[in-house]
């Protein structure tokens, strides 16, 4: 897919101008995990809730319950062959929920974002058959897809199956001015609103192999299959005459129903797990972006593919001091988005590391402290285009506590 060249870009503090393709900047919060590439197909335990993979509720421990909290902070510098610029943001706020139900049936319930939109850019080229006329472009755009959802995991010895029901909904702005630097010639804005709601599932499934009584090997996937997600837009085109300022309007369709394709996506992966201390984990994600529609168009985008692998070590996890208790990890991730520039594929690539402590209260609760840092590059400078180098700082707060054992009295 092709929009243009940059030749003169600003880009307020709102987000990644890649952002403008499709529905925008996927995020995805995989708690503690992020730290190790963010990582989530085969990962369970009984101190997080992976809510990527409905399967891993199975994990939690049965008389505990379960909240996590999870927001990331991002710096980007941006630049092409010639100039620069930068933006700060915050995104990828992740609340969640988890207790068991019923014997070896648990129940997760949270708050998510989907994706994420934020650009504001600018460019200046040559009017076609003109040697000295020029135009200047703008287009903006906020918004994105929050995920509320309520998962079921169920457990049969080492198989455990989940099912999360999401409600998707959220609203895309697109605003576009388009400037022909001639007196007295007409600025052609337009504005498109997208407000999307629908309900998408999610199955996931584990299963566990134990190789030996110190090593556990878990495979792992969750998946989306293709679906329309119901969708409603208002747009409209007007001109205004840079002499008189005067407004003429050129369209104005309201609230024309239709619907985004939402492509099939799976996530599959492994985790190794030796001796409580040491932990690989690696995975593998496929959509078909290709087939992104929105109301009925193709948006021309290629496959979405992303590789991600991570390592943890816990030196002692009853150890006597907090830096024993303590895990370690390190990772990282490529992914290849399914934009193409100009003949050229938008990719990232990017390492993460951080640590997660935990801490022990009063009443046998347990608080965990997460903290992944992102260090990495978006795009590139060929051909005109954009690259970002980004750092991302992850905060990850689990707390879970005894809540429904009952009590002996003497």
């Amino acid at each position: 897919m092709s929009i243009f060249i940059f030749k003169v870009y600003g880009q307020d503090n709102i987000g990644t101008p890649y952002s403008v393709y499709g529905i925008g900047l996927q995020t995805e919060n995989a708690g503690p995990y992020n730290a190790m590439g963010g990582v989530a197909a085969a990962m369970r335990d009984n101190g997080n809730i992976n809510y990527l993979n409905p399967a891993s509720y199975t994990a939690l421990d049965t008389a505990r319950l379960y909240f996590q909290f999870g927001v990331t902070g991002e710096y980007a510098h941006l630049s092409t062959y010639k100039e620069n610029a930068s933006y700060r943001v915050a995104q990828n706020t992740a609340f969640n929920i988890a207790f068991r139900l019923h014997k070896n049936m648990y129940m997760s319930l949270g708050f998510t974002e989907k994706s994420d939109i934020g650009y504001d850019l600018s460019y200046t080229n040559v009017i076609p058959g003109s040697s000295d006329s020029y135009f200047q472009q703008n287009i903006q755009g906020e918004g994105g897809l929050n995920d509320v959802y309520l998962g079921l995991g169920w457990r049969y010895k080492n198989l455990s199956i989940g099912l999360n029901t999401s409600l998707i909904f959220g609203k895309i702005e697109k605003r576009q001015t388009l400037t022909t630097m001639i007196e007295g010639s007409k600025i052609i804005k337009t504005s498109e609103n997208n407000r999307i709601h629908d309900v998408l599932f999610t199955p996931g499934i584990q299963y566990t192999l134990n190789l030996s009584p110190k090593s556990i090997l878990t495979l792992g996937s969750a998946f989306n299959f293709t679906q329309k997600l119901r969708s409603k837009t208002d747009y409209m085109a007007y001109s205004v005459n840079s002499s008189t300022n005067t407004t003429e309007m050129l369209n104005d369709l309201t609230l024309k129903r239709g619907y985004i394709k939402y492509p099939f996506r799976i996530l599959s992966g492994f985790d190794f797990r030796y001796n409580r201390k040491w932990d690989i984990a690696g995975d593998y994600t496929f959509q078909k972006m290709s087939v992104y529609e929105e109301f009925g168009k193709n948006q021309e985008l290629k496959d979405y593919h992303k590789a991600a692998l991570g390592l943890s070590w816990t030196p002692e996890r009853l150890g006597r001091y907090w830096w024993q208790r303590n895990s370690y990890m390190l990772g990282g991730y490529f992914i290849h988005s399914g934009i193409d520039v100009k003949n050229v594929d938008i990719n990232t690539y990017a390492i993460t590391f951080g640590s997660q402590i935990p801490f022990y209260t009063a009443r046998n609760g347990i608080l965990l402290l997460g903290v992944a840092f992102d260090l990495g590059i978006r795009g590139t400078e060929q051909n005109g285009l954009i690259q970002e180098k980004f750092a991302k700082v992850r905060i990850n707060v689990g707390f879970n506590e005894f809540w429904f054992m009952k009590r002996k009295i003497n």
